[in-house]
Order: structure tokens, then C-alpha cells, then sequence
């Protein structure tokens, strides 16, 4: 049993994904007893890296590339703010302007389009722009009440912009970004200033033009040279140098004397179950998906996560080497491919692309909900094939590497609740969607942790 397994701490984190390394390096940086559990052998969640090669095509040092999310949305200054504040030794970098496509399907077999220029979610500053009728065929915005109650994204844009537009290009977006239809999300949780700035105007149109500056699609998003994985992986280091202790394979099964009246002793420590030991702590912040959250605070999962299985291929293909479709390119469901989403991965980032020998290329594909254990390097060529119109064999698929994550966002569900005060909650689960929203939650629950918790504790640090 470790040794602080038998002292209160201040904070216990369950979940080191990029919500709880944030709780925790502030509550340790502000003198706080600060401990983090993790279930597997890492930090960072759905930020995790893979190691395509030293095979042809790479060299003999390979390349390490992302496993898992591979961008964030700049909507927000929220990861750019935590890397000053911590001075992170990593570099943000934008990807290539030219944006992505769109490829659709129909009577007419596959079509492809860019994505419209002045769009946010497929929802276009002007519905009879020319790379939006490519796409569909919207009606001009019906000028309409702004709702009492929000309704799904699907049904805002449906009703005012017509039902061609919400299933050809908005929810496609979505199933490709958030692995959810827009039918399943709300426009206040995945992009908020679009939502307030709809509320103000009450045109959904005015609302885009105000935000679409002009630039393709993938300029409001930005990378980190060398992958996402390694924002996690530097921020666990400041983490532990500022004193939180961070445990990788130690599973939590419970959390007990949280409940509804969890306000009666404010120096009563809660128990957090980490298998052979109990962690005593002060308060608990669960940073984990919506399914452990659920669990942990003692309710019934509701089955919302959606698993989202990627495939990262190094495939060599002259073909590719002019970008077919841009930066990648989201499915819509009518089209005959099972992939939701393909990201060309050099296309999009200059750091992999340098990396890359000629005519070799690494391709993202995210398979269809549903048709997990699909990939192999046949189905992998034939999909890229599809979506790019460059044909592929078998064996131009040099490597592939098949990731299965079990993702959840915050939509139209039941909200997850801690009745107990003692116990917060963190990331996507109640922030919403992405970095851009989870990073600056993360710090308001830190910070009100931070000033709820100076006053010591009144209960003996020992068992």
C-alpha cells in the first residue's frame, strides 16, 4: 500500500486526461495535497501517441504521431493560455489553409466539395453561396423566435435552414468531429459564442458571418509540433514538480460517503477505493468519460458513449502526393464508405510532412458507428480510395495501426450531477466538447477548489 494512501489529502483527481493533470498542477502548484489515480499505464486520455515505423517511408528513427485527437479548436485561447501559464516546452502550429471536403453520395455516385469557406459546423454566413449549393440545397433562413428550450443542433438548423442542409452538411460534420449527429448535440455545448452570438442576433446566419472570418474550414483549429500527446505528457511533468503524485494502473471502484448529504461535516474525508487501498481525501474531482463518471457517482450508465475506432496508416501512393481532398474529408452517411472521417495527416501538418520520404503519407480514417473491427489493409485502401478517387492496393498500406476509444461529449443527455458538494466534476463530461472548452473549466474547478480548501482541515491527517 503506498504511503499516502494512509494520510488526507487535500484533492484526490480520478483521471489523468488532460481535465484532471490541469486540476492537479494547480492545486499542487497552490500548496494543496494533490494526488491523481489512473487507470492505465499513461496520462492523456484520448491524447495518445503511436510509432509509425523506422519502416520504409519514415527512416530509421520513425515518426510518432497521434493515436488519438489530433487537433484543438482555437475558439478559445484555453490550451494557448495553459501552455504560458506553465511555460509547456511545446510548440502550437496551424494547419494548411486549404481546408477540407465534403463527400457525399447519391443517385449520381460520389460527389466531392470543399467545405464551404465562411461555415461553422456546415452552417454557412450565406446559404446561396456556390460551395454550399455543391453541397445542398438550403432555403434562405426563415426568420423565426429565438426557442424557449434549446433543440438539438439538428432540428435549429432543420427549421431554419431546411433539412437538406442539417442532414447533408451539418450532421456529417458533426458524426466526423464530435462522433455524434447533430440530432444528439447542442449548438450552446459545441461551440458556445456560436450559440450566444445566435441568441443576441437571432439569425443563425449572422451569427456564422460574425465568426467565419473567410479562411477554409481547419484554421480554427491548431496542433502541437511533435502531436497532441505531448501537451498531457509536459503538463504531468509540471504537475509532479509542483508536488501532486500521480499513480498510472491503479483503477478507482468507488468513491464512498459521497451523497446527497454530503454537506453535513465539512472536515469529514471521503474514501476513495483504489482496489488493495482507500485513498482518504478532502474532496474528489472525477475527471473521467461520462460511463466511469456515471459509476463512480453511484448512477446507472445511460449507454451515451459512442466508441470510435481510428485507423492511422503510413501508405505510399504518388497519387496522394496533390492532396486530393485537401486536409481530409468528412463522409456524409448517404455515401457507400464506411469511414465517417479521413484526415490526411501530412496534408494537413507541415512537422509530419518533413518527415515523410516521397509519395509516402499518413492517413487517418475513422470508421463508421457501428463497423468497429472493420479496418485491415484491404478495407483501409479501398476507403481511401473512395473518399480521395485515387485508387489503392493492399499492399500500398505499408503500416496501420487500429485505436479504439470509447468517446462521450456532453449533448441533449441527462446531465452527470454530484449531489455531495465535496465531490466536482471535470472535462468533457460537464464542459463540453474539446480542449478549448475542458482546459478553462478545468482551471474554474481548480480555482474554486484552490479557495474553498485554504483553511486546513480539522480532522487528524491519519487513519
Amino acid at each position: 500500500m503506498p504511503a499516502e494512501a494512509n494520510e488526507l489529502v487535500d484533492v484526490c483527481i480520478v483521471g489523468a486526461g488532460m481535465a484532471g493533470l490541469v486540476v492537479a498542477a494547480e492545486t499542487a502548484a497552490a500548496g494543496l495535497r494533490t494526488i491523481v489515480v489512473e487507470a492505465s499505464d499513461r496520462v492523456g486520455g484520448m491524447l495518445a501517441p503511436v510509432m509509425i515505423g523506422g519502416d520504409a517511408g519514415v527512416g530509421a528513427a520513425g515518426l510518432t504521431v497521434d493515436a488519438g485527437a489530433e487537433s484543438f479548436a482555437t475558439r478559445t485561447t484555453g490550451v494557448t493560455d495553459l501552455i504560458d501559464r506553465w511555460q509547456l516546452p511545446v510548440t502550437v502550429t496551424a494547419p494548411n489553409p486549404a481546408g477540407a471536403w465534403l463527400v457525399a453520395g447519391g443517385d449520381s455516385g460520389i460527389r466531392r466539395a470543399p467545405l464551404p469557406r465562411r461555415s461553422v459546423l456546415g452552417i454557412p454566413a450565406d446559404p446561396r453561396a456556390a460551395d454550399i449549393l455543391a453541397l445542398a440545397l438550403p432555403r434562405a433562413e426563415r426568420v423565426l423566435p429565438v426557442p424557449a428550450e434549446e433543440p438539438s443542433l439538428y432540428d435549429l438548423v432543420s427549421t431554419r435552414l431546411g433539412d437538406d442542409l442539417a442532414s447533408a452538411v451539418v450532421d456529417t460534420v458533426c458524426r466526423g468531429v464530435f462522433s455524434r449527429s447533430a440530432r444528439d448535440l447542442k449548438l450552446s455545448v459545441v461551440h458556445p459564442q456560436l450559440w450566444q452570438r445566435f441568441v443576441q442576433s437571432g439569425s443563425l446566419t449572422d451569427a456564422v458571418a460574425e465568426l467565419a472570418a473567410g479562411p477554409r474550414p481547419g484554421s480554427a483549429v491548431a496542433g502541437i509540433v511533435g502531436g497532441m500527446w505531448r501537451l498531457p505528457v509536459e503538463l504531468a511533468a509540471r504537475a509532479r514538480a509542483a508536488g501532486a503524485i500521480i499513480m498510472l494502473d491503479t483503477p478507482v471502484h468507488r468513491v464512498h460517503g459521497a451523497g446527497a448529504g454530503g454537506d453535513r461535516a465539512g472536515d469529514e474525508a471521503l474514501n476513495v477505493d483504489a482496489g488493495s487501498f482507500a485513498i482518504r481525501a478532502r474532496t474528489v474531482v472525477v475527471a473521467t468519460g461520462r460511463d466511469q463518471a456515471l459509476r463512480l457517482l453511484g448512477e446507472h450508465s445511460d449507454g451515451d458513449g459512442t466508441p470510435v475506432e481510428l485507423a492511422i496508416a503510413l501508405v505510399r501512393s504518388p497519387g496522394l502526393d496533390v492532396h486530393p481532398v485537401g486536409t481530409g474529408a468528412l463522409i456524409a452517411d448517404a455515401a457507400p464508405i464506411d469511414a465517417k472521417a479521413l484526415t490526411h495527416a501530412n496534408a494537413k501538418w507541415g512537422w509530419i510532412e518533413q518527415q515523410l520520404e516521397p509519395h509516402h503519407h499518413v492517413v487517418r480514417l475513422s470508421a463508421r458507428d457501428g463497423l468497429a473491427g472493420t479496418f485491415d489493409e484491404a478495407s483501409v485502401a479501398m476507403t481511401i480510395g473512395a473518399v480521395t478517387g485515387v485508387s489503392l492496393a493492399a499492399e500500398d498500406v505499408r503500416e496501420l495501426h487500429v485505436r479504439r476509444w470509447d468517446a462521450s461529449s456532453s449533448s441533449s443527455s441527462m446531465p452527470v450531477v454530484a449531489a455531495d458538494s465535496r465531490v466536482r466534476l471535470a472535462g468533457a463530461t460537464v464542459a463540453g466538447t474539446g480542449l478549448a472548452s475542458v482546459i478553462p473549466h478545468a482551471r474554474e474547478v481548480a480555482d474554486t477548489l484552490i479557495h474553498a480548501l485554504a483553511t486546513p482541515p480539522l480532522a487528524s491527517a491519519a487513519s
